[in-house]
């Protein structure tokens, strides 16, 4: 019995410092994220997005990861000045995590005029684990 108590006791200790590095890796990643849509740094995305990623905008419309990539490029219809995630709190669940927060957007839309779409918005994104480190499998934003 003493045995497994140990046994118990030395996962708890090795498992919570891969959860911190993970957390820390997600965090780095939102923050990675956020640089390139203000850069609209394609390959970034291209590179961080899983292939199913999807993006979900306040007004409920989702975008699928090329549609996703190709609004936030040079050609696309975002161009943010700013974007900056606050508060950002990530639940890790083995190769799956999500992340809720909020987001600074500083930027405008332009489709057939401009709009300003500066404010705070909430976020959610989620992630998936892989051979070459965390993904981002969706993003979510709302009001």
């Amino acid at each position: 019995m003493f045995l497994l108590l140990v046994c118990f006791s030395i996962k708890s200790v090795v498992a919570a410092p891969v959860l911190k590095i993970d957390e820390a890796n997600l965090a780095q990643l939102m923050d990675s994220l956020s640089a390139a849509l203000v850069k609209q740094d394609r390959e970034w995305l291209t590179a961080n997005l899983t292939e199913e990623c999807s993006l979900t905008d306040p007004n409920g419309q989702t975008l699928v990861k090329a549609d996703f990539i190709k609004a936030f490029s040079a050609e696309g219809i975002y161009t943010l000045a700013k974007m900056q995630p606050t508060g950002m709190k990530y639940t890790i669940n083995g190769v799956e995590a999500s992340g809720a927060g909020t987001i600074k957007l500083e930027g405008v839309m332009s489709a057939q005029e401009e709009i300003d779409v500066s404010g705070t918005y909430n976020i959610q994104t989620d992630f998936k684990k892989t051979d070459s480190g965390w993904k981002i499998s969706a993003v979510r934003v709302s009001q």
